[in-house]
């Protein structure tokens, strides 16, 4: 787990720009940093965002590393989308014939079957936008 402590030009810089923002995704990787730094954990702050746990680690990992600006840059979806794309179809009948159950199954289902590594975030969000439903294990 990332730490994110603030100094008061920091926290100044990030209000200001909760305030400005208008985009919602943007408003919530702020409060993410905001929340970070007021000491709540990353559970909380999922439960309380309403997001994938790993958007929350990828979001402060990405503060810390390239700095606010970074964090306010709207993300480009179609940047990866194109190594997921032809497969779709192929990766919902996987899911349904080899009974994959968790992201993290799938994950290396498609690293292995497909040589495409991806972040589990971006997955989430890709499973979601193409209907992909993973299966539940039974008993």
């Amino acid at each position: 787990m990332y730490t994110v402590t603030l100094s008061r030009a920091e926290l100044a810089e990030l209000n200001q720009r909760r305030k400005q923002t208008k985009n919602k995704q943007i408003a919530d990787r702020l409060q993410c940093i905001y929340l970070a730094h007021s000491g709540q954990g990353n559970k909380a702050i999922t439960e309380l965002l309403a997001v994938n746990k790993n958007s929350v680690t990828d979001w402060i990992k990405l503060y810390l590393d390239q700095g606010l600006d970074a964090l306010c840059r709207p993300i480009d979806y179609d940047r990866r989308s194109s190594k997921l794309d032809d497969h779709i179809e192929a990766i919902k009948h996987d899911v349904q014939d080899h009974a994959i159950s968790t992201l993290a199954e799938l994950q290396d289902w498609i690293k292995t079957q497909y040589s495409i590594e991806l972040e589990q975030s971006w997955l989430w969000r890709c499973c979601k936008k193409n209907s992909i439903c993973l299966t539940k294990k039974l008993g």
